[in-house]
């Protein structure tokens, strides 16, 4: 969740429409790209040259100086120093040349305790080799740096919003209603962001995918979430995956090797009545046989017109099989938000209103979360 928190003002301004775009589609019949990706994607990165310039700040300065003078001059970078003005900050930057040029700038404060001050960067005289693989970083990825274990997944404000912009639009279809090859043609997605499968992904969809287990249609979901769902009941997942060139692919890799992948959904901005007001409603509920779980929420979610996702991955993880879970219910009116709260339970499971990247809202329904084991005395 605190990864979700760090991407909340930026999705806060994509749902208000602060950023457009005209998604491109893949057009009809193109297969998704389901070739291996290496770990350097296979494009070639960029030549790149770093120019540093160190500024130096207040007295007694001229020693440090030299000692990084000749700390730099090892680290194949074009270096100058100079006396720095009140209204100059620390900065990193590049511009690029025909696409196989690129230059990265660093400026730099050499303070008076003989650190140097980058943003978000501090190295004394014995932090060389710290510095040196800096550099190296830079020199692969550009003034962005390794996007690995950043939030937004190491892109820039404007980046992500262009990926979420485009996985707004609402799915035209229901992938129940295709094998998974066929689903996944259909997405719409932007041509200069393609879906591409890690190895691991790729032989795990060889071994023969499963079919959408989903009693809930996905049609109308945006694109984004609909992926995410669709991923996640084959035991995978996507994010965007920021290239050394700079170019963004949207990256899809098995679930079981970690790391932050596109949610199922994201944390509404507003309270629960106003996100979905027909959860708050009174309504009569009326279960007097027992009915399996999975048939109550497709009856629920075409109730309450908003749709109601499964997390089918983690459910058979856990070994919970909603068709098994009966629920019976009295004659009597209450609102399905309490309903549900009783009738997730009882299959040791929960739920949560999301918006998707439309900012509509669904139901997200996961297992309870095992409490962990007591140490025995």
């Amino acid at each position: 969740m605190r990864f979700l928190a760090a991407l909340a003002a930026v999705i806060v301004l994509c749902i208000a429409g602060a950023v457009s775009l005209h998604a491109q589609g893949t057009g009809a019949g193109k297969r998704p790209d389901r070739r291996a990706v290496d770990a350097k994607s296979g494009k070639k990165t960029p030549n790149t040259m770093i120019n540093v310039e160190l500024l130096t700040v207040g007295d007694g300065v001229g020693l440090r100086a030299r000692e990084w003078q000749e700390i730099l001059s090892k680290m194949d970078v074009t270096l100058t120093i100079r006396t720095g003005r009140s209204n100059e900050k620390p900065e990193v930057s590049e511009r690029k040349a025909g696409g196989t040029l690129r230059t990265v700038m660093l400026r730099g404060i050499l303070d008076n305790k003989g650190r140097l001050i980058f943003p978000d960067q501090v190295f004394a005289t014995s932090d060389s080799g710290k510095l040196a693989a800096w550099l190296d970083e830079l020199r692969t990825y550009g003034a962005q740096g390794n996007p690995d274990g950043r939030p937004a997944w190491g892109l820039t404000k404007e980046q992500f919003g262009v990926i979420y912009a485009a996985l707004k639009k609402p799915l035209a279809f229901d992938p129940r209603d295709f094998d998974l090859n066929k689903a996944l043609q259909k997405f719409e997605l932007p041509g200069e962001h393609p879906l591409k499968f890690t190895a691991s992904a790729a032989r795990l969809l060889n071994q023969g995918p499963k079919l959408s287990q989903s009693g809930h249609t996905l049609q109308a979901i945006s694109q984004g979430t609909g992926l995410a769902i669709l991923l996640r009941e084959q035991g995978l997942g996507f994010r965007p995956r920021r290239l050394p060139d700079g170019t963004v692919e949207l990256t899809v890799s098995p679930l079981e090797e970690g790391g932050e992948v596109w949610p199922v959904g994201w944390p509404p901005q507003e309270t629960g009545p106003e996100t979905a007001p027909a959860l708050f409603e009174f309504r009569t509920i009326d279960l007097e046989d027992e009915v399996p779980l999975d048939e109550v929420l497709e009856a629920a979610s075409d109730q309450l017109g908003i749709p109601i996702a499964i997390d089918r991955h983690s459910m058979d993880a856990k070994g919970i099989d909603l068709a098994q879970v009966k629920i019976t219910h009295p004659r009597k009116r209450t609102t399905w938000i309490t309903a549900l709260n009783s009738f997730t339970f009882k299959a040791k499971a929960k739920f949560e209103v999301l918006i998707d990247e439309a900012g509509k809202p669904l139901i997200w329904v996961t297992p309870l979360a095992t409490p962990p084991r007591k140490a025995k005395d």
